[in-house]
């Protein structure tokens, strides 16, 4: 059934009736464009909180389950911080080599913000149809291309701008401390190269859209023209999209790493030196060190985004996929266990380097054994590896 829906959909996209000069004949149709999907993503809400119990605690915010605590940042780790005792200790931060039923229901809710936020750059920030992507952006014009640029840098620095400040420069730095993994602050050099960096990754991704916006427009990619059309197929794109793109992940992310053969020759070596050594120059993670990238690996990254492309998906899931990709990087480099939200099981690989290339939702560093906890973990795979 949703083969049929899909391949509708694709041949009503690449009729000439969309073509560019209808764009402005469809202003008041996408609320109920995105109603029924909308629907789909508040039962996966549902079921996250109606599944887990409530962490009782000494604060309410331990209440809210843990997987809609994602839909909630940074509203709900602000107030946490504020209300926890000044005196309280940090439990001592630990990795899993795979994820739990509650944290994978976290990273559908995640997931589901990545979309919602892709569908409120598409409808909310133009009127009607008037995304590049519905018929614009058949013509290149810095007209349509320039506010993709702005947009990203404005995002870029208000999250990882906002959330660095909050965490390293804001009153409640201090009490914050004691939940950061490295106990050392990052330099301001470290912060300054990150920054940089990351904003040029940001641009790198704006011009991906514009690429994608262009052949979408021209027909050259299908897509679904309305989210309406097929509101279950993109529900479950939409809360699987950290799923679906974290092999990727590991695949390009072990590709730059030295490979460790003499059967052929070691290209990863010579890609992290080139490139993606840069990427570990933060060694002290923080959140604009997430996709503190040299270009060619952002392109890398961000292409992650051209997965949905050969199904003929609505533009708001690819640039989910961009939005995810970068928000997920930047949060999950800030440093800190909750109430920041930094990911320890990738905080290990840039304290060790050698290990925990991909991500806990799709598991496959502990398929390969390539999973580590610890140094000593590190150094068990790799003499195994040796004496094998």
């Amino acid at each position: 059934m949703l083969a049929r829906a899909h391949e509708g959909g694709r041949r009503r996209c690449l009729s000439p009736l969309w073509k560019l000069g209808n764009h402005h004949t469809h202003h008041t149709t996408h609320p109920h464009t995105i109603r029924p999907l909308l629907s789909h993503l508040s039962f996966v809400f549902a079921v996250c909180c109606s599944i887990m119990e409530p962490v009782q605690g000494s604060s309410w915010v331990d209440a809210v389950p843990a997987p809609i605590r994602p839909a909630l940042w940074p509203v709900l780790n602000i107030i946490d911080i504020c209300s926890r005792p000044s005196d309280e200790k940090a439990d001592e931060p630990k990795a899993t080599s795979d994820l739990d039923l509650e944290s994978h229901l976290g990273a559908m809710v995640a997931a589901s913000r990545s979309f919602l936020l892709a569908v409120f750059c598409i409808y909310g920030l133009y009127d009607g149809d008037n995304y590049p992507a519905f018929g614009r952006a058949q013509t290149w014009s810095l007209s349509w291309m320039l506010p993709i640029v702005l947009r990203n840098l404005v995002a870029t620095w208000l999250i990882c701008g906002f959330w660095d400040w909050f965490l390293y420069f804001s009153p409640l730095k201090d009490k914050l401390h004691k939940f950061k993994f490295n106990q050392t602050f990052p330099s301001t050099a470290q912060l300054k190269h990150d920054a940089f960096w990351t904003t040029l990754a940001s641009v790198i991704a704006a011009l991906l859209e514009i690429v994608l916006c262009h052949f979408w427009a021209t027909g050259t990619f299908p897509m679904y023209k309305t989210l309406s059309e097929a509101p279950l197929y993109h529900a479950l794109w939409a809360v699987t999209i950290t799923h679906w793109r974290i092999p990727h992940f590991y695949l390009i992310h072990r590709g730059m790493h030295p490979w460790k053969t003499d059967t052929i020759p070691d290209v990863g070596k010579w890609l992290y030196k080139h490139v993606h050594s840069l990427h570990h120059k933060s060694y002290n993670p923080t959140a604009f060190s997430g996709t503190n990238m040299h270009p060619v690996e952002a392109l890398l990254y961000y292409s992650a985004s051209l997965i949905a492309i050969p199904f003929g998906c609505h533009p708001a899931i690819a640039l989910g996929c961009i939005i995810d990709c970068g928000v997920g990087a930047w949060l999950g480099h800030d440093g800190f266990q909750w109430p920041g939200s930094g990911d320890y099981f990738h905080q290990n690989h840039h304290a060790h380097f050698d290990c925990n290339y991909g991500a806990q939702h799709v598991p496959i560093d502990k398929w390969v054994g390539t999973y580590a906890a610890s140094r000593s973990d590190v150094r068990a795979i790799w003499h195994k590896g040796a004496k094998n």
